[in-house]
């Protein structure tokens, strides 16, 4: 009878282990970046599954040979973004880019607007982060706008500025950000 119950309870406990390191082996699997553009004065959203995808959705196709990740955003590139508010029919402008890792990686929002920010003249927009950029904001890029991350929602607690591209946004903003102003 011991022996019996002792064979249960090793086949048992051996299940559980193999369960268990599958569940962990799926959950150490990271998400797939979403690549998502917000346009600030409607409050639409839409995610892809490419940087270039939103990139080419947000000035209305007219940049269609971004790259596959927003990590890469060069000078040529950050200018023709600005530019597109000049473009004929171009209907958003680029303001900014948030990062959920540290050196420009991981999921991407775009952020747009109908007019480029008059920088550091005041506030522009701003608008509240949800989802995947809720309290996970690393890294950001500036475009026609200066950013200022808050620590809560409707740009009230702990803020920051930021004037220009930044790789980390520091350990007082890291992963706290729950609402942003474009300046």
């Amino acid at each position: 009878m011991f022996a019996r119950t002792s064979r249960i309870a090793i086949a048992t406990a051996a299940t559980m282990l193999t369960l268990g390191a599958a569940v962990a082996t799926a959950s150490a699997a990271p998400a797939p970046a979403r690549n998502c553009v917000l346009n600030i004065d409607s409050g639409s959203k839409q995610c892809y599954s490419t940087f270039r995808e939103a990139i080419a959705s947000s000035p209305n196709g007219r940049i269609t040979d971004a790259p596959l990740s927003g990590k890469h955003i060069d000078k040529k590139l950050a200018d023709r973004l600005t530019g597109s508010s000049a473009t004929a029919g171009a209907q958003a402008v680029q303001l900014g880019v948030v990062y959920t890792d540290s050196n420009y990686g991981g999921s991407t929002l775009v952020l747009t607007g109908e007019h480029a920010c008059l920088s550091g003249n005041g506030r522009d927009a701003q608008t509240n982060l949800d989802g995947t950029f809720n309290n996970s904001v690393s890294s950001l890029t500036t475009l026609s706008c200066w950013l200022e991350l808050w620590d809560a929602p409707d740009t009230s607690g702990v803020h920051q500025e930021y004037q220009q591209s930044t790789s980390y946004v520091g350990d007082a903003m890291n992963d706290r950000a729950s609402s942003i102003a474009l300046l």
